[in-house]
């Protein structure tokens, strides 16, 4: 456990017991827990074991062994102990009180709130774009082995992968200039410009072309879709703009943007732009339900409609799950009536230590194990080393320094080799969507000192 700063510790006498407020501060931001805490405490729960400055948790539930060591004596006298909640054990609750915890839980109201949603939301199945995969990887790691892995693969890449990825920096700035000239760090709006540009340069937008519903997937706060209704408004100026916007995310994110893109169209007098925003994992989210359901609400047909998929930064695993989506979308559509078409989607891809092996497409592991022998079993080992090309430098230290890592490497080799790993997991993508009869492209779209995270996918239905 992290010691408080001398400049901290005061504040535990000071001031913890007349507030009530828990005293430890996280050594990350320097910040208070906040939590308040039993009279006579200095910790809350989570923090208790701060006391003796040690850390022992239970590895199976994460519930500190100081945390189950509290009691309090009842107004009889009888000793009651903290114990573990029998419906989640990762936290514990007063052993008085379990009977009353159990039915009021949050993990009851969550369990409740999933099995009303799936009897009574179309678009909502529990796994419905994971109902096919299996294998889970392995968890355990050996550093011999690690290096054994990493040699063979970084061979296999520089003999399939001959030529670097193309850098396609597009400067689109149609409906963006505000935007541009508001900020000082403009890395946001260069990246989201350039993204547009790419739905451009490959079709999937035209000039005075309506792009029929767009669908951001992992959209969090929507500011993607904001400045793509922007940048679409300038391009259809000589043509009534009918915006229509579906916002998948599974949190429910602060300062959304959600009624701010239709009243960026509402003061240029454009009244026709909808917006609806679904909480959902995209694992879950049955695509088809949901076109039909935001379609619906507008008109009583969604004959000859086109959707579009875009996303600025999706997450590894969201990633897998959105390819995972259109593909059984595509096939839910051909099984229906409904002449609904994919034009294609976008990704700007992020966090790739995130994803999991089981989740891949079947066709991406077929390329990772045909072409790299990559599988279940040693997967941990090139997810793990996606992260290098991300860790960036830590304060204080060069590219050139090496430390004490198990590798051997420096910070800046650590990182070609990342970058190398990424590069495997991306053509993988590409493969299983080719395999599946679209047309795929992998670029990147910004330089690094832009982001670091740079490369995006662009898919188009090729039917």
């Amino acid at each position: 456990m992290t010691e408080l700063p001398d400049s901290k510790r005061h504040k535990v006498n000071e001031t913890n017991i007349l507030d009530n407020k828990c005293a430890y501060f996280k050594p990350k931001n320097g910040k208070r827990c906040g939590l308040q805490v039993r009279k006579g405490q200095i910790f809350c729960f989570a923090h208790i074991d701060v006391a003796n400055g040690t850390t022992v948790k239970d590895v199976s539930t994460g519930v500190s062994t100081k945390e189950a060591e509290i009691t309090r004596t009842d107004k009889n006298g009888k000793i009651i102990r903290r114990v573990k909640c029998t419906i989640d054990p990762t936290h514990t609750v007063w052993e008085d009180r379990l009977t009353k915890h159990v039915k009021n839980c949050n993990v009851v109201k969550k369990k409740k709130e999933i099995a009303d949603m799936e009897r009574n939301v179309d678009w909502f199945s529990i796994d419905y774009n994971v109902k096919e995969a299996s294998t889970a990887e392995a968890t355990k790691t050996d550093e011999k082995e690690w290096k054994t892995c990493m040699h063979k693969w970084i061979a296999k890449h520089d003999l399939i992968f001959t030529d670097e990825l193309p850098l396609e920096n597009i400067q689109f700035k149609q409906g963006l200039e505000e935007r541009f000239a508001e900020l000082s760090n403009q890395k946001h709006i260069i990246q989201q410009s350039s993204l547009i540009g790419q739905l451009i340069n490959n079709g999937l937008i035209s000039e005075n072309e309506n792009p029929g519903i767009v669908i951001e997937f992992g959209c969090g706060r929507a500011e993607f879709t904001r400045y793509f209704n922007r940048a679409i408004e300038e391009i259809n100026k000589n043509k009534p703009h009918c915006g229509e916007y579906l916002l998948i995310d599974r949190e429910n994110p602060r300062l959304k943007f959600d009624k701010k893109i239709a009243a960026d169209s509402e003061a240029k007098g454009n009244q026709n732009v909808k917006v609806e925003r679904l909480k959902v994992d995209i694992k879950d989210l049955k695509l088809i339900e949901a076109l039909r359901g935001f379609q619906m609400q507008k008109d009583s047909s969604i004959v000859g409609k086109e959707y579009l998929g875009i996303s600025k930064h999706l997450c590894g695993v969201a990633t897998d799950l959105t390819l995972r989506c259109l593909i059984n979308t595509t096939r839910d559509i051909s099984l229906s009536k409904d002449d609904l078409h994919l034009k294609g989607c976008l990704v700007a891809m992020c966090c790739r230590h995130c994803c999991k092996y089981e989740w891949l497409l079947t066709e991406s592991k077929d390329f990772l194990r045909e072409q790299f022998e990559i599988d279940e079993t040693n997967f941990i080992y090139l997810r793990k080393m996606f992260a290098w090309a991300t860790n960036g430098v830590p304060p204080g230290k060069s590219k050139d320094e090496v430390g004490d890592h198990f590798s051997g490497l420096s910070i800046g080799e650590r990182e070609v080799i990342g970058l190398k790993m990424r590069r495997i997991l991306d053509e993988s993508r590409k493969y299983a969507m080719v395999k599946k009869g679209f047309e795929v492209k992998i670029v990147r779209y910004v330089e690094r000192n832009v982001s670091l995270e740079n490369n995006c996918i662009i898919v188009k239905n090729a039917i």
